[in-house]
């Protein structure tokens, strides 16, 4: 994403208010910080701001540039567990109704999983009951239908597959500029290179933050930040530990549209079409447990070398081409290394700190698809001190243990 683009992108968006939500009292407008301008960071900040908050967002490094830029952007709502499936399916329709206003760019071309391996196709029939009885209930394909629905990819032999029309995919370093954009349109402000190094609090209530470019009073502030959350979260004496959890995506030039469908295949496969036209996938979740990647796999560590990385993305785009035949045209342009922030046990941490009411923590493996939902939910609870009952299994008191706070 160029500067250009960002600044560019105020144009077309209407000055009337998006998002739903009451707005702050004129008598008392908070001035609340966000920290982080990721996807999640930025769907907080642009909540906050259409609700009347004052809003300052603090960025180490620069937009979008941590999680966000590495993230694969599939929006779904797949997860064993009903509560947070159903949390997922409300921030997918909210990417339905903020698509067209916000200019977001979502390809809503649904999404396949597929094995011709017998060993793999349990797993795929126990996925695609995850969805049995919701509202984004799949299909299961032969061979034939498969063809139909998706005549650019060659599948092979089917042992099962199945098709959800109501997924979608996005560009996220698009979806968070897009926020930003909107966010700032309606009064919030955005600093960086702006880190946040102490948070200065009395009798356990927050007075202002400590910055890289100066102290700013604050009433709340809100952790968005990603890999980085525990760490500034370790300056308030609260203990959160995230999984290490690289990935790598390889992202092609642009060629012709083959697909708008997002795609699960054998072996770890997984890959879409952008709209620019890029193909981007893997064929791994985590980097395989071999010496060169040692370091990776224990630490946020870089390849050791350049040829390394293009080795890993050719790789990719090659299998991708076996199945896609019209994707061998699509030669390397750039292999990403991401680390996502993973909490421990799968499920987001969203609330107050303990012990710091004015301090919130919002933190997430899953912050593409469900960044509408929390910053809707995230901005009411900072607003209001009030608590929203969908979130009331994911708030930080269960890693109480072991605070020092």
């Amino acid at each position: 994403m160029r500067r250009r683009d960002f600044l560019a992108g105020v144009v077309g968006l209407s000055a009337q208010r998006i998002l739903a939500g009451p707005t702050v009292p004129d008598h008392r407008r908070l001035h609340l910080g966000v920290v982080g301008a990721g996807i999640v960071g930025a769907s907080i900040a642009v909540h906050l701001a259409e609700k009347g908050a004052r809003v300052t967002l603090f960025e180490r490094a620069s937009p979008a540039s941590g999680a966000t830029q590495n993230s694969f952007g599939f929006l779904n709502i797949f997860d064993l567990d009903h509560h947070y499936q159903s949390v997922r399916q409300k921030s997918v329709l909210a990417y339905r109704r903020l698509d067209t206003p916000l200019q977001l760019g979502i390809t809503w071309g649904g999404y396949i999983n597929w094995t011709g391996n017998e060993a793999e196709a349990g797993t795929v029939r126990d996925y695609a009951a995850m969805l049995d009885g919701t509202p984004d209930a799949v299909r299961r394909l032969d061979a034939e239908e498969f063809r139909r629905i998706s005549p650019a990819v060659e599948p092979g032999i089917i042992a099962a597959a199945f098709y959800s029309p109501l997924a979608g995919h996005v560009d996220p370093v698009w979806v968070t500029y897009r926020l930003l954009d909107r966010a700032r349109m309606v009064g919030a402000e955005l600093r960086y290179p702006c880190s946040v190094v102490e948070f200065k609090t009395a009798n356990g209530r927050l007075r202002a933050v400590a910055t890289s470019e100066g102290l700013v009073p604050l009433d709340r502030v809100v952790i968005a930040a990603g890999v980085d959350t525990p760490q500034l979260l370790s300056l308030l004496g609260f203990n959160l530990r995230l999984r290490h959890a690289p990935g790598i995506l390889a992202h092609s030039v642009p060629i012709p549209e083959l697909t708008k469908i997002i795609y699960d295949g054998p072996g770890g496969m997984e890959f879409k079409q952008m709209a620019s036209g890029r193909i981007v996938g893997t064929d791994s979740l985590e980097a395989p447990n071999i010496p060169v990647h040692e370091e990776i796999r224990r630490r946020a560590a870089d390849f050791p070398d350049a040829a390394l990385r293009a080795a890993h993305g050719t790789r990719i785009l090659q299998k991708i081409a076996s199945v896609m035949p019209g994707a061998r045209a699509a030669v390397l342009d750039r292999l990403t290394l991401g680390f996502r922030p993973m909490p421990t046990d799968g499920f987001p941490v969203l609330g107050p700190v303990p012990g710091v009411a004015d301090v919130y923590i919002a933190v997430t493996h899953s912050g593409i698809s469900l960044a509408p939902i929390i910053g809707q939910y995230v901005s009411q609870e900072v607003l209001t001190g009030g608590r929203a009952q969908d979130l009331s299994p994911y708030r930080p008191e269960r890693f109480a243990t072991g605070s020092a706070g």
